[in-house]
């Protein structure tokens, strides 16, 4: 995307518009919703938070696009499918789920959940309106061309009456056998209402469904063992848990051999404990503040009481990814989609621009396993919070997640191809013109004494400008360096940074170090980064549209196995 230009001719919706990553017709948009497979029409649809009408959010209603590969999206109509025209959702349409199936269970019927909002405002750190926010559906007869709201609305009037909330929506509905083997019972359906409970900490709130009438929900319990406000903030390998609760969803995740399996709960957190960088702030008072949240996942199991305990916890995401949305593929892959936040403008530079936010590429979960593991490259394994260690097996599992394989198709001919390559010290220049839309994948052999990987994007030498992806394997980070991608004070350019460390292992005697896998997508301003499918930092590069070339270095040397860059 080009440097923002404050001068009203740049005020144009369709400017700096990205290529692949999904985005509302115009104006503001935050959440996906109802992701989901339709089998009888082969259609993925896709549903988001919207408000048409200006950059800014309010007046919260639905959009809906559907695809066949989760690469290609048609918006179904440029006007909104839901709005708030109800006295029980009059304050918005917030996110919910897909369901394949009606009211009652017919067949012929698709239906959403959505979160029904009569009352503003709702924040987890201001006093809760009981009732203010509520379970409704909304249905269609035609495969998803038109949807109706049901007319027995709503589903859930409102939070359980025994609990004192500080908050309650986001429904999420799915069957989940683990929990039936638990409870004795087969063939449920189960929800979660997303929230948490006045001076004791986040929540989700656990519902069975009927699955012949899945219109008909019963409350059954808080789904985790009890999780104190901003619980596991004594670790750097996640952000703490927070107050409040959003957007959960539960699963049984496998890994990609299908021999293991854990029970998953991801979310996101809000009022989490995160210290701003003081010093950036102080120097640049103007640069908007980014609001302390997380995409959290912990990785547990059920108890015989049916609760789910949060032994593992680490993070889907460590910038500005929120709101993951879980749904299935047609395949059973089960994938994640979340809501790129666009919150490094200010408000005068987002009016100019007409549009903000976007949506993630889609991401494959699944448990990822490392065999022969005995430590990070300084960390002690028992000190990594967010791995489990599974002696007897000699391995360490943890939550994986990598784009999924349909992006491939986007891929033309490579731009850039090097392999076998020993690294010196020297910065070495890639290319003088990547692609503002493009992907790269990176493989290096480090070797005991490498100290710093660092991939270097949206540079232009003379203006010095440059955007540093890096690995500091002295401190076990993985970090993107915005420092030096735009010279405007009024945009924020704080580094982002994630834990992450590459695995020692041994076989036969012989000790080796995991190799690095770095796999950058490149849509215009918005960055997705993956290191070795277990680590994410999703960011905004405002540079201007001249700064497109790229560089690698590496201090310490290392062996550059594999480097490719395609424009898609």
């Amino acid at each position: 995307m080009t440097e923002i230009d404050p001068s009203p001719q740049h005020g144009s919706p369709s400017s700096g518009r990205h290529k692949y990553h999904f985005q509302a017709p115009r104006g503001w948009m935050n959440d996906p919703c109802a992701p989901g497979h339709d089998s009888k029409t082969g259609l993925y649809h896709l549903f988001y938070q919207w408000n048409p009408h200006s950059p800014f959010w309010d007046n919260i209603c639905w959009g809906h696009a559907t695809s066949r590969d989760l690469v290609n999206w048609t918006h179904s109509c440029e006007e909104p499918v839901l709005s708030p025209d109800q006295g029980y959702d009059q304050k918005g349409i917030f996110t919910g789920c897909f369901h394949p199936s009606g009211p009652d269970g017919e067949t012929d019927t698709l239906s959403v959940f959505y979160t029904n909002v009569n009352h503003l405002p709702i924040a987890w750190d201001q006093p809760y309106t009981r009732g203010c926010e509520g379970v409704a559906m909304a249905t269609s007869v035609d495969g998803g061309k038109t949807w109706h709201k049901y007319s027995k609305n709503p589903c859930v009037k409102e939070e359980p009456s025994s609990i004192d909330v500080t908050g309650f929506r986001d429904p999420f509905v799915a069957p989940w056998p683990a929990l039936d083997a638990k409870r004795g019972s087969s063939g449920s359906l189960y929800a979660l209402m997303s929230g948490g409970i006045q001076n004791a900490g986040p929540r989700v709130f656990l519902y069975e469904l009927d699955p012949q009438h899945p219109s008909r929900w019963t409350y059954l319990y808080p789904l985790t063992v009890d999780v104190p406000s901003n619980a596991g903030s004594n670790t750097r390998w996640s952000k703490d848990l927070g107050v409040n609760w959003e957007c959960a969803s539960f699963a049984t995740v496998r890994s990609l051999d299908r021999t293991i399996s854990r029970e998953v709960l991801m979310g996101g957190s809000e009022g989490v404990e995160e210290e701003l960088d003081a010093a950036y702030y102080v120097e640049r008072p103007s640069a908007p503040k980014h609001t302390p949240r997380s995409a959290f996942w912990t990785m547990g199991s059920l108890n015989d009481e049916g609760r789910l305990s949060l032994p593992v916890v680490g993070n889907l995401d460590w910038g500005s990814f929120y709101a993951a949305a879980k749904f299935d593929a047609r395949d059973g892959r089960q994938l994640l989609i979340g809501w790129i936040i666009e919150e490094d403008l200010s408000k005068d530079a987002l009016q100019a621009k007409g549009w903000t936010g976007c949506l993630s590429i889609p991401r494959e979960v699944f448990i990822q396993k490392i065999d022969n593991v005995i430590g990070g490259l300084r960390t002690a394994l028992r000190e990594i919070t967010s791995v489990e260690v599974v002696e007897d097996e000699r391995c360490v599992l943890t939550v994986g997640y990598r784009p999924v394989q349909e992006l491939e198709t986007l891929r033309r001919s490579p731009i850039l191809e090097k392999s076998s390559i020993t690294m010196g010290e020297s910065r070495h220049r890639l290319l003088d013109k990547a692609s503002l839309s493009c992907e790269a994948v990176l493989d290096l052999q480090l070797s005991k004494d490498t100290q710093m990987v660092s991939f270097i994007i949206r540079e232009e030498s003379e203006a010095q400008y440059e955007t540093v992806i890096a690995f500091d394997c002295i401190n076990e980070c993985l970090l993107v360096d915005r420092s030096r991608s735009t010279t405007r004070d009024d945009i924020n350019t704080v580094t982002e940074r994630a834990p992450f460390t590459l695995f020692r292992t041994e076989t036969d005697g012989r000790e080796r170090i995991e190799p690095l896998r770095l796999r950058l997508f490149l849509d215009h301003d918005v960055v997705e980064i993956f290191a070795n499918d277990r680590c994410a930092i999703s960011t905004r590069v405002y540079s201007p549209r001249s700064a497109t070339g790229m560089s690698l270095q590496v201090t310490g040397g290392g062996e550059l196995q594999r480097l490719v860059v395609w424009e898609l």
